[in-house]
């Protein structure tokens, strides 16, 4: 009996994606080039914080520096870029973060580029 759920166990529980709560330390956390824990914690950060409304400083504040800024009216924050087998990306997700002339955030939007 047990020897016929079991694959139905490992299937199971290797298709849901693990998601983990937002975490300022592992969120900063980088392991070669690599940003490990973002995408697990992606989701609430976008849900569960009041990101719009957060002055630029706070942003930075929360998030820490951003890999990719247009002066202080965007700041994005790579969360995977996958090369594959090759030195070119095939697979790249950010988090795009947009200011008003207030320095105030507007908007947020997770981007993902496939190359296909």
């Amino acid at each position: 009996m047990i020897k016929r759920f079991f694959p139905i166990l490992l299937i199971t529980i290797f298709s849901c994606k693990f998601k983990e709560p937002f975490n300022k330390v592992l969120w900063d956390t980088k392991e070669d080039i690599e940003w490990p824990y973002r995408d697990s914690m992606l989701e609430d950060l976008t849900k569960n914080h009041q990101l719009v409304g957060l002055k630029y400083k706070n942003a930075i504040d929360l998030l820490g520096d951003s890999n990719y800024h247009e002066s202080d009216i965007s700041l994005s924050y790579d969360i995977i870029t996958d090369y594959g087998s090759d030195i070119d990306p095939v697979y790249i997700k950010t988090l795009e973060l947009k200011f008003d002339k207030d320095s105030v955030l507007s908007s947020f939007q997770v981007k993902e580029w496939r190359n296909d």
